[in-house]
């Protein structure tokens, strides 16, 4: 592992390049716990850009997470076009490339999910099991979508039977976020989930508006007969880094 390198591959924004910053957050305390020798960021929508990754590490053995929820277009497709990858392993030039699952598909997502829902719930000093929860995913408008992650992802929080009734909805294919109020059955106290990682600009300034928020407010606020109440998608947190980290082990070894 002392000769080797990670790169972290995150959305970005050129409208709102601080939506970046969870990323470079999580590059800098992989950096700090080590033994990598080299941690770098890239991005599709702002720079450094994804077709810069390679140039950013010199290490022989580099590692690449996309540090997304899941599955889907930009993570089968677009990124390994991008930074020129054959599959999970590429040789190339006397280097290796291993290319890893989203930082989504990980089994511990689900639980830090919910452990952030619940979170927002108990602080207002309600009953988890007397609220509805809402996550939202991006998807994809491409034929197919790419909920199958943030499927799985809600159907484990769901099974542990924590909230009222778990929903899943999407910002770019159905059912849609901004259709919601169709979606959620009981009535109310409400927490919003973005189902996002690391991805600030969907989260601060996207989804709050579909509640009758300004972008970066929380709530609570009262809409459709609901008490609703936002929660932060994931960040920087040490549980996401160390999901991270154990990603990374496990390719290299």
């Amino acid at each position: 592992m002392n000769d080797a390198a990670i790169i972290l591959i995150g959305h970005g924004s050129a409208r709102h390049p601080e939506s970046a910053e969870p990323i470079h957050a999580l590059a800098a305390d992989l950096k700090a716990r080590g033994p990598w020798t080299e941690v770098a960021a890239v991005f599709m929508k702002q720079a450094p850009y994804l077709n810069e990754a390679l140039s950013l590490v010199q290490a022989r053995r580099v590692v690449i997470v996309p540090v997304f929820a899941g599955k889907g277009y930009y993570t089968d497709t677009l990124i390994p076009r991008e930074v020129g990858l054959d599959g999970p392993l590429t040789r190339r030039d006397s280097r290796e490339l291993i290319y890893t699952q989203p930082a989504g598909c990980d089994p511990r997502i689900p639980g830090l999910m919910a452990c952030r829902a619940d979170g927002v719930v108990r602080s207002a000093g309600i009953d988890p099991t007397t609220a509805s929860l809402l996550l939202i995913a991006h998807g994809s408008a491409r034929p197919g979508g790419s909920g199958e992650t943030p499927k799985a992802i809600a159907a484990a929080i769901a099974a542990m039977n924590h909230f009222a009734e778990t929903r899943l909805v999407f910002l770019e294919q159905a059912p849609f976020a901004r259709d919601w109020q169709s979606h959620v059955t009981d009535s109310g106290e409400l927490v919003v989930l973005p189902l996002l990682v690391a991805q600030g600009m969907h989260a601060s300034q996207d989804i709050p508006p579909l509640f009758g928020l300004s972008p970066g407010e929380t709530g609570p606020v009262d809409m459709g007969g609901r008490r609703v109440r936002m929660a932060m998608n994931l960040g920087a947190e040490p549980e996401l880094v160390d999901i991270l980290a154990t990603m990374v082990e496990r390719a290299l070894a």
